[in-house]
């Protein structure tokens, strides 16, 4: 009775012990699995994270190329422009004359625009002979970069200095041929397409006002400069005086009674 007795207890023993470690390995077993959840989920928004700024990194990219295509283009545009600019000056000028300038305006008939796009070209070209701070571009293997600029051309500005003045002289003459050839043949009558191709008799004046502007344009680029460069010392004064007395209170005078 006793032996069964004993037996009984030690299978209740071991059957405690038992169901004891199986529900331990059983909450170890989940512990584990909400680690392994927890890691795989930390994993996958890092992973999100990593994707969404490899994506942001590759729009900057794109834009940035973008932005440098269209900046290239623009001043491969601007130099063939240029380029083209300068091949009519050079057989306009120089010339032995005011008389032999309008005979050569007369032959090239160039349109108002053109006259303009010389006018501005012109003083492009006596801003950078002048030695006058300007911004220059370049492009190289498409990567555009800007400069400033401020080195005079003496050889340049002999060759430029004055003859826009002459343009203009010449233009006058051409705008009074103009009206009175069109008084004689039309009674005066200046059509649309005449005032927007030759100035309608008023090209001059059209250069003159556009003279005018690209000057303005200059002074007020030169007071800008001016300006930023009154604040820019502005500034470092009242850094140093600061900077004095902050430490006026070292100074000996201070404690002398």
């Amino acid at each position: 009775m006793k032996m069964k007795l004993l037996s009984i207890l030690l299978f209740a023993t071991t059957l405690s012990d038992t169901l004891g470690f199986a529900s331990l390995l059983q909450a170890t077993k989940c512990r584990s699995v909400s680690v392994a959840f927890t890691q795989l989920s930390a994993t996958q928004a890092e992973t999100e994270a990593e994707r969404l700024l490899r994506r942001a990194r590759e729009l900057r990219e794109s834009s940035q190329r973008a932005e440098d295509t269209l900046h290239a283009t623009l001043i491969q545009k601007k130099t063939e422009k240029d380029a083209a600019t300068d091949r009519i000056i050079s057989q306009l000028f120089p010339s032995s004359g005011i008389d032999d300038l309008v005979d050569r305006l007369h032959q090239k008939r160039l349109a108002s625009d053109m006259l303009v796009q010389i006018v501005e070209r012109l003083h492009e070209r006596e801003i950078a002979a002048r030695g006058l701070e300007h911004v220059e571009s370049s492009l190289n293997q498409d990567q555009v970069t800007f400069k400033r600029v401020a080195q005079q051309d003496d050889v340049e500005l002999a060759k430029i200095d004055g003859i826009v003045h002459e343009l203009i002289e010449a233009a006058e003459v051409l705008d009074k041929e103009f009206v009175e050839q069109k008084a004689k043949a039309d009674g005066g009558k200046i059509t649309h397409a005449e005032m927007m191709h030759w100035g309608g008799g008023k090209i001059a004046g059209i250069l003159k006002d556009k003279l005018k502007e690209l000057g303005r344009e200059q002074d007020e680029q030169f007071k800008k400069r001016l300006q930023s460069f009154y604040d820019a010392a502005n500034i470092k004064n009242h850094k140093d005086k600061d900077a004095i007395e902050g430490n006026s209170w070292r100074d000996d005078d201070v404690w002398i009674k």
